[in-house]
């Protein structure tokens, strides 16, 4: 009952993914996963590859990464473009995006399927064989397999536009044993499963960050955790959202603040929620008014 419970609560939509008078428009998004990040593919082009050079794009689509909900990302897709297809390699007609950003239409759209999915706020294990980087994904449940499958519709995209990719950095990635459509275990770890890793298993804090160097250690993987917590409640953040207890200069934790946080990487790490126990964990935090104000 209570995994039932579970997979209807993520089948609904949220404030974030809602596509709002848009609905029609995700109707017509493919409904193999495979074909459906393929088609955001072609819409949103992920800021990584502006930000290496490979493409230019007008400057004010460098902002694009600042709006939250689907419904206003939709709204500035078919404003580009009439429809929510660019051409083919036209990239001053697409969306620019980020993880996060791929993950959160995954999961819309996958919701307006009736097909339970949420987004994840954790740390990917491949980029660096050495070092774990903040990372966000989509999860959906499969029926058939009675699992929940993670999708990482960013790394699909490297596929996707390799021939523009340096050869230094597509033979690299693309060499992996990595299923985008189907993550393993071993290559993404959540916000909770760090915190745990840490805490409980010896691994060291400064190696859960990005590749800017002050942007690591156990602040940062609290904040990747209370994002999953957020996720989870359909409260999908941006990447650098911070509330309450939670930002840089919030980086020395208290020990109070360090039970809380034990307890909530405790629950995450359990394997079925309810939107009340959810609810539950986001209200210890005393954030949640501030984030539905952040949505105005």
């Amino acid at each position: 009952m209570k995994l039932d419970h579970c997979l209807d609560y993520y089948s609904q939509q949220g404030l974030i993914t809602s596509p709002g008078s848009y609905q029609d428009l995700l109707a017509q998004f493919p409904t193999e996963i495979a074909e459906l990040c393929e088609r955001i593919n072609e819409t949103i082009l992920i800021d990584f590859i502006v930000n290496m050079g490979l493409v230019s794009v007008p400057a004010e689509h460098l902002d694009d990464i600042q709006l939250r909900k689907i419904a206003d990302k939709l709204a500035k897709i078919v404003s580009r473009n009439g429809t929510d297809r660019p051409e083919a390699a036209n990239y001053e007609k697409c969306l620019l995006g980020n993880c996060r950003d791929l993950s959160l239409m995954v999961c819309s759209v996958l919701r307006n399927q009736q097909v339970p999915a949420r987004v994840r706020s954790g740390f990917a294990t491949f980029f660096d064989q050495q070092k774990y980087f903040d990372h966000w994904l989509c999860e959906y449940w499969n029926q058939q397999e009675e699992r929940w499958i993670k999708v990482d519709c960013w790394m699909s995209q490297i596929q996707y536009r390799q021939e523009i990719l340096p050869p230094e950095l597509s033979g690299g990635l693309l060499e992996l044993d990595y299923n985008p459509y189907d993550v393993k275990e071993q290559h993404f770890i959540t916000g909770g499963q760090a915190w745990v890793n840490c805490r409980e298993h010896g691994d060291n804090p400064d190696l859960y960050g990005t590749y800017e160097e002050f942007l690591k250690g156990s602040w940062f993987i609290r904040d990747n955790m209370l994002r999953d917590l957020l996720c989870l409640n359909q409260l999908e953040p941006l990447p650098w959202d911070c509330w309450g207890l939670m930002g840089r200069e919030n980086s020395q934790i208290e020990s109070g603040e360090l039970v809380v946080l034990d307890e909530i990487a405790g629950f995450l790490n359990q394997a079925v929620f309810t939107e009340t126990t959810l609810a539950e964990q986001l209200a210890r935090l005393h954030i949640k008014e501030a984030v539905l104000a952040s949505l105005n």
